[in-house]
């Protein structure tokens, strides 16, 4: 191989490794890049793809009926720090009989196009009843009322408060109890575990009741230890063969744990039912033969006597328990027969179509409902004035806000620390709320109304306060909260801070009015086609992009109960725009998800000004070691290189308690002060002004320049690269700075784009998709910045001696 071939080569293998090198450099950055427009469910998903559903047209998504009732529509998750505060005021019973919920077990839709199969198992559209036989349906209720008090006692007490007057809320009840619930006793793993235990207590009472009641005293004579030993014996092999049939029972009850569902199917059940009667007949015909035998042997024994008789006490209750749970079973298969054989009548279509509203529709509907809202002329006129598409999300944290600032601005004029009352008086509401929802008590809830709404005295509205905590068996927590009520009584006129009580309660209520009012237009989609009898449908979860999210199909006064048999898929369509818009919704989200208006600012500010005041001092200190002479000049920049091996982190404590003293933390100073003079580009910028001419230096001074018009108009500008190279190093250091500023700031007014990024990150994970995108656009401006002024960067770095 000649020498031109192996430099061919040579150069191949180096183009490959940088080729090579680029590329994984960039692919960090791109794969970055490509997670801040995917959709949550993608950013984990295995094997990982650059591609992602935000881009398509149409997409299905994870659906799934929820067949347990849900008592409150409040999302915890999704509140703000001032609803939290007034937590009692979005308080609100959702769980309606006519509402059938459909879960959606995917990714979050804010908009387009929606539709919903519901269908039955062969796939056509789901099935319901009309005009029920309610003579059929009152025998099954009456057996019901007859057995409840003979199931098994762990699920007797759920099942005693079954109401048996309407069908619809009588199955969803009782399927609650058996299928809805994680603890529902046909579930297949409840069942299998409750009665492998049942079988299991059965074999050993059957094993121990003749051991135990025939056991050897101290006081039986030999004749009747030997009359004893025979008896258990033979009583141990008379229930042998039972013991073994009960525990093939039980292995073969291992078979039932996995299936198409979760729920045992009636075929499996009626075979369970079929082997444990079997086993309750052999249990009963061995207790009677043993009884016999027992009875016989102790014809000899007086002594015996006595035992027999409570040898069969205890026979008599063995098979009590598997009695019990065929009952619940036996009825539970007629209950099921009867629920599926009623649903006759299916609906006119099994497919609903709608459309997500967008804010500005949202806002036109929420302007206009206003109008009919019972609050005050002042409330709805603030509320008209202020709301806009752009903010009518945060409608409720407005006026709470609104009523917030009235509230404390009111109590200005009669007490101390008005912020303080506020958040007592909001305090107690809540407490009185929540324990009226414990309490469950519709007269209590009737006579607080009663009180709140005329001008009851102080004394009143204590003592029934104090009457619902105890009803709600809350007493322990009343003492606080009645000690912080009286504490403002007794500093105010006890009957002015009644009626600031009353005031609260009413705008709580007020508040809770507009936030369901509100939520209701939000989520409510706009039907294109549904079937006949579905009246609306609700998107709940969507003015949030946390939380839990689910569609309420509110039917026309049908039962939801017949539908949670049923299944359900769904599909969303896009036009063109609203693809567009879902490409880029994560970086809508993220950019909302925090104030990164105001961080953007504040590093753009930070990094300006601290570039400029290094480039300024750097470039003074740099003329004064390249360019003057004075004693120690080369031992001083020594001493300042060396600074340079010192870790910045050892820095940190003794500047903070500097800055505290200066009282500087939390402020522009702290972020940029420190950070104004830099070793390195001192450093830079000597090294280049080295390589200028001492002689243009001398011929400066003799054309009568000063030092500081010669370093500004003579040698930054033919330093210009060395200056930018600096300039660029302090701007990047800047923006990327996160541990300093994390340190020293504690408001969000004064924080960087760094430390904003944490609002994706918590100890229960990151939203990898929202922190991606916040991350892009926080980068984006550092790398058009280094696109402009790579050429300077470069020529910089070769200028300045740095190898």
């Amino acid at each position: 191989m000649n020498t031109s071939s192996t430099r061919s080569i040579s150069k191949i293998f180096i183009y490959v490794l940088i080729i090579g090198g680029a590329f994984l450099m960039l692919v960090p950055f791109a794969w970055m890049v490509d997670t801040s427009f995917k959709a949550p469910s993608e950013v984990s998903s295995w094997p990982p793809v650059w591609t992602t559903k935000n881009a398509a047209s149409s997409f299905q998504f994870k659906t799934r009926i929820k067949q347990k009732s849900s008592s409150t529509s409040v999302d915890l998750s999704t509140l703000s720090l001032s609803e939290f505060r007034n937590f009692a005021a979005l308080l609100e019973s959702t769980g309606s009989f006519d509402t059938l919920t459909v879960s959606l077990d995917d990714d979050p839709i804010v908009r387009g196009e929606i539709e919903i199969l519901l269908l039955s198992n062969n796939g056509s559209p789901a099935f319901y009843t009309v005009d029920l036989d309610m003579a059929r349906y009152g025998e099954l209720a009456e057996k019901f009322l007859s057995l409840k008090g003979a199931f098994p006692q762990t699920y007797s007490g759920e099942l005693e408060k079954l109401n048996t007057d309407d069908p619809g809320t009588f199955f969803d009840g009782f399927f609650g109890v058996s299928i809805y619930q994680d603890t529902g006793f046909i579930r297949r793993v409840v069942l299998v575990n409750s009665l492998k235990s049942l079988y299991s207590s059965t074999i050993d009472r059957l094993l121990q009741s003749a051991e135990t009641t025939f056991k050897d005293l101290p006081i039986d004579n030999d004749s009747t230890k030997q009359l004893k030993a025979e008896l258990r014996e033979e009583i141990r092999d008379i229930f042998s063969d039972t013991v073994s049939a009960i525990e093939t029972a039980m292995a073969g009850l291992d078979s039932y744990r996995t299936g198409t569902s979760g729920v045992t199917s009636l075929p499996e059940l009626a075979t369970v039912i079929s082997l444990m009667r079997e086993n309750i007949s052999k249990i009963e015909a061995d207790a009677q033969e043993s009884l016999s035998l027992a009875r016989s042997k102790a014809s000899s024994d007086p002594r015996l006597t006595m035992l027999v008789n409570q040898f069969e006490r205890s026979l008599e209750s063995i098979s009590d328990g598997p009695i019990r749970w065929t009952y619940l079973m036996d009825f539970y298969v007629e209950a099921r027969n009867f629920y599926d054989g009623v649903q006759t009548v299916s609906l006119s279509s099994g497919s609903i179509v709608g459309r997500i509203r967008t804010d500005e529709q949202v806002h036109g509907l929420v302007i206009k409902a206003i109008d009919t809202w019972k609050a005050d002329p002042a409330t709805k006129e603030y509320l008209k004035s202020t709301l806009t598409p752009s903010n009518i999300r945060n409608a409720v944290t407005i006026l709470l806000t609104y009523l917030d600032g009235n509230y404390r601005d009111s109590l200005a004029g009669h007490f101390s620390s008005p912020r303080t009352v506020l958040e007592t008086v909001n305090e107690a509401m809540n407490f009185l709320r929540t324990s009226l929802l414990v309490a469950a008590d519709p007269s209590l809830d009737s006579r607080v109304r009663q009180i709140m709404t005329s001008e009851s005295s102080y004394q009143e509205l204590e003592s029934v306060i104090r009457e619902v905590a105890t009803t709600a068996g809350q007493s322990i927590t009343y003492g606080k909260i009645s000690a912080g009520l009286s504490r403002f009584a007794g500093e105010s006129d006890p009957e002015v801070f009644a009626r600031f009580i009353r005031r609260r309660w009413e705008e709580t209520e007020m508040v809770g009015s507009f936030s369901k009012m509100h939520s209701n237009i939000f989520t409510e989609l706009d039907l294109v086609s549904k079937p006949d009898e579905v009246e609306k449908v609700f998107l709940r979860g969507l003015i949030s992009p946390s939380g839990s999210k689910s569609f309420d199909i509110k039917l026309k006064g049908i039962p939801a109960v017949w539908f949670k048999d049923d299944v359900s898929s769904a599909k969303a369509n896009f036009t063109f725009a609203e693809t567009i818009r879902n490409f880029f919704q994560n970086y809508v989200t993220a950019w909302n998800a925090a104030p990164f208006g105001t961080y953007y600012f504040n590093t753009v500010f930070v990094a300006i000004v601290t570039t400029f005041a290094e480039i300024i001092f750097a470039a003074m200190a740099a003329f004064a070691f390249a360019k003057m002479e004075f004693f120690g000049k080369n031992l001083i920049f020594t001493l300042f290189l060396a600074t340079m091996m010192v870790p910045g982190e050892v820095l940190l404590v003794p500047n903070y308690i500097t800055l505290t003293a200066l009282g500087w933390i939390d402020s522009y100073y702290a972020l940029i002060v420190p950070w104004v003079v830099s070793v390195f580009a001192i450093f830079l910028l000597r090294q280049h002004f080295m390589t200028i001419p001492n002689e243009l230096y001398d011929a400066a001074m003799i054309d009568g320049l000063t030092k500081w018009r010669f370093l500004w108009t003579v040698m930054v500008p033919l330093s210009k690269p060395a200056v930018i190279t600096g300039a660029l190093l302090k701007f990047v250091g800047s923006w990327n700075s996160f541990l300093w500023v994390l340190i020293v700031t504690k408001s969000p007014e004064i924080r960087t784009l760094p430390v904003g990024l944490q609002n994706f990150s918590s100890a229960t994970g990151s939203d990898y998709h929202l922190l991606m995108a916040a991350a892009t656009f926080s980068v984006i401006p550092v790398v058009v910045l280094f696109l402009l002024t790579q050429k300077y960067f470069i020529a910089g770095i070769a200028r300045s001696g740095l190898k």
